[in-house]
């Protein structure tokens, strides 16, 4: 499968975590614990797709907004720690879920509507294919 649409599906179960976390209550601990830390392994490892693989063949004339994406993932680290370190019984936690939410659907939506038209233009359906198949392998060695 093509690039781009491997990292739409992440995004799409990313947001569908997302939305579960944001719907739950503060009676809903293991449930939280359990969406956070399923939330925790899908970036995870869609970062390092994307940082490893995808952004690195970008042209130098997108740096900048490479450079942004990188920051982003860095600050939606930087918030799931702070989440995981907060109890779920928390009043903030779900505060701090919707922020993180926020940051994610607007990176996603930078990736999806700008940065990923522009990868097709400038690597072509070839080396997106190929970038495919290396996602997958990273992907099925990271869960194996």
């Amino acid at each position: 499968m093509e690039a781009t649409k491997l990292l739409k599906k992440d995004h799409a179960k990313v947001k569908q975590i997302l939305e579960e976390l944001v719907d739950t209550t503060a009676r809903s601990t293991v449930k939280r614990r359990e969406l956070l830390q399923t939330l925790k392994q899908e970036l995870d490892i869609h970062e390092k797709v994307e940082e490893k693989l995808f952004y690195p063949k970008l042209k130098p004339g997108d740096k900048e907004q490479i450079l942004e994406a990188y920051e982003e993932h860095h600050l939606v680290d930087k918030l799931l720690a702070e989440i995981e370190n907060t109890e779920v019984t928390d009043e903030h936690w779900k505060a701090k879920i919707t922020v993180l939410q926020e940051n994610l659907l607007h990176h996603i939506k930078e990736e999806e509507h700008e940065i990923f038209p522009r990868a097709h233009k400038e690597l072509g359906e070839k080396v997106l294919n190929k970038m495919g198949e290396d996602i997958q392998a990273m992907k099925e060695k990271a869960n194996a």
